[in-house]
This record gives C-alpha cells, structure tokens and sequence, in this order.
C-alpha cells in the first residue's frame, strides 16, 4: 500500500493525498488541505485504518470482503465443522466466478448470471442459502461505509431437484413408526451396540443428532418425563458446541415406555463401564464402551440396515430422518402444531408448515369435516 501527497494549483494550491495497493490500483484519495502536513497525517490516518482493515478499500473483490464477514462474523459462533464447511464452500464459489474484480463494479445482471450458474449444480434451497450469504456481506460492507449496491435485491432463484424430495426424508406409515419402535426396543443390548438406543430416544424426541448425541445423564428427569436438551455435541471436533438457537434449549416430553429404556439404558452401561474398567466423564448417555461416542456415520449406516431388514421406505434415509419421521407422526396423530415447533426447538410453525404442508391440509381438511359435523348435529 502507498500513499501519495501532491499539490494541485501552483504555491497557493490546496493539497490532497491518494492511496493504492501494492499493484497501484486506486484505494481512496481526499483533497482540500490548506497544508502538505495536514494531508499527510490524514492520508497516514486512512492508511493505518485500512491496514487494520477500519476501513474497507474500494477495489476490494467479493471474496475478499466475503472473507472478512466469515471471520469476524461466523468463526465466532463456533458453528459445526459441516456448516463452517458449507460456508468455505459458498466462498470458493465466489472467489471462483468472480476473481478479483471489485465488489463495487458487480452489477445486477452479473450477478444474475453468477446466481445461475450456482444453480446448474446446487438444489434451489442452497441457491438461497448462498444468496443470503452475500445479502448477508453487502450489508455488512455497507455497515463499514463502502458505498456498494445491494445487487442481491431482485435477483431470481432457481435451482436443481432436491436429491432427496420431502416424502423421501421420513417415514410416512404409521404402522412402519410402530415397526421400527418395536424392533430398536427388541435390539436393545448396551453389550452388543449403543445405537439402537440412540436411534429409538431420536425417534420417539425429534431431536437433532448433535443434540442427542450430547445428552448426560443429569438431562433426564425420571419424576417429570422429560429430557432438557441445552447444547450439541460435534463428534467431527469432539467438542461440546451450545444450542443452535435458543429455542433449541427445551424439555421434551416422553412417555413410560421410554423412561423405563432409558432406566434400563442407565443400569446396563454402569455395570458394562464398571466391569471393563471404562470411564464415562460427562455422564454421556450413548457412550460406548470401545469407540466412545458414535459418529453420524456410523448411526445412519446402522439405520439403513436396520430399514432394509425391516423393508420400510425410504430404506436411504438418515437420522435426521427420524426427527422428520417424529414431526410427521405427531402431525397425522392431531397434535398442535405450535406444540411440535416447541417440542422440535422451532421458533414458530414456518418450517413445519413449509415441510409438512401436505399433512397440514389433510389435517385441515379433517377439521372441515369436524365443523360441518358439528352444525348438522345442531339442525337435528
């Protein structure tokens, strides 16, 4: 970076001073200054801004200011190894299409064609995902002064099939629920494996995997029939990692049958850990003996054996699967639907309503039925 003080007008003329990069491409510039000193020390003010970067400099790409806001922005939330990657993904793509051209020169129809392109490989929802990623940059560059157009605003989003569809990510036949319910209860042996136990307590809470997976024994509460979920584990880092949100930190409701695995779950992994002289020291539920806590990986590929042996569809799916396949059945059971989104961590009923949305209007239409039901009963 360099910085330039020069005189425009002859003796009397007023002075201004200009900064460039390494390359001598124009950073910022100010003239005015009666005075060579006065330009000079703000000229060096700007320069120290912009090298601890106070100050954005105009030339700077979208990558560059993309990687700014990641780590001001996201490395501090501590996030999960699989969304920090999915950032650095959207960020390769950036810093790919659009090299090092300014920010400041993007216009709307290039990023039209940049948002296209994105989607000749990517489903629709990462297409928006990656659109209010850098919805989420301009913002933040404007919060820092760069005079930059929000090119995002009107853009259009398009996008690939999703690889799974929504009737491909859980289980829809109640009867298969109750199938898959029995068969864990029937495989349950800490000796043999811990997974089935944690497969049956994520079907029958719809917790997420890192927030099963980080359940401690003090998270149960026998007398109530609940389980208080308050953080995640992230079994790629091996570390505790807290809620996604704070609805996230909640009590779920379970029943007897539950309780009693889970005192069975309890009385079987003592006298296992005891007799092999193994240690539990954060009183994790689904600790096992010999490998610890289990990876994504190997739960969902037990899973999948476990539905191809049992021939419930989708035979594919994942544990994410069963907190989809928990929502579903509470849904085509009549529960609340404001009872499910607090029950699964959801702040409001959006994402139920966007997934579930078919078993909504059935249960709409049930309800329908329910009110012509009633006013015929009254004309009787």
């Amino acid at each position: 970076m360099s910085l330039y003080i020069t005189q425009r007008g002859g003796k009397k003329g007023k002075w201004s001073y200009r900064i460039t990069d390494k390359k001598g491409n124009y950073i910022t510039s100010k003239s005015g200054f009666k005075t060579k000193k006065e330009a000079e020390i703000e000229g060096l003010t700007q320069e120290i801004k912009l090298h601890q970067g106070k100050v954005i400099d105009k030339n700077i790409s979208l990558f560059q200011l993309w990687e700014k806001w990641y780590h001001l922005k996201i490395i501090p939330l501590n996030k999960m190894d699989s969304t920090q990657n999915k950032h650095r993904l959207r960020g390769k793509f950036i810093q790919k299409y659009f090299g090092d051209s300014p920010a400041v020169s993007i216009t709307s129809s290039q990023y039209q064609a940049f948002i296209n392109k994105y989607a000749e490989t990517n489903c629709r929802d990462n297409v928006s995902r990656l659109n209010a990623e850098i919805r989420s940059v301009l913002i933040f560059a404007r919060q820092d002064k760069l005079s930059i157009d929000l090119f995002t605003e009107g853009v259009v989003l398009s996008g690939r099939e999703s690889p799974k569809s929504k009737n491909e990510r859980y289980i829809h036949s109640l009867e298969d629920y109750k199938k898959l319910c029995q068969y864990l209860e029937y495989l349950l042996d800490y000796q043999e494996s811990v997974i089935p136990y944690l497969l049956y307590i994520q079907l029958k809470t719809g917790m997420r995997f890192g927030e099963v997976l980080g359940l401690t024994w003090d998270c149960i509460n026998i007398e109530n029939k609940t389980i208080k979920t308050y953080r995640r584990y992230d079994c790629t880092r091996k570390r505790w990692t807290k809620a996604k949100t704070e609805t996230s930190i909640r009590d779920i409701p379970i029943d007897d049958t539950t309780v009693s695995i889970l005192q069975k779950l309890k009385a079987e992994q003592r006298y296992v850990l005891r007799s092999h002289q193994v240690s539990n020291p954060d009183k994790c539920l689904f600790f096992d003996k010999q490998s610890g806590l289990p990876t994504n990986s190997a739960v969902n590929k037990q899973l999948k054996k476990i539905l191809s042996e049992l021939s419930i569809t989708p035979s594919n799916m994942t544990s994410t699967g069963l907190r989809h396949t928990y929502a579903s059945t509470l849904l085509a059971m009549d529960i609340d639907i404001w009872a499910i989104a607090k029950n699964m961590g959801h702040k409001d009923i959006q994402q139920i309503s966007e997934t579930y949305g078919h078993l909504i209007k059935e249960k709409a239409i049930r309800e329908d039925n329910k009110i012509r039901d009633f006013f015929h009963g009254l004309s009787q």
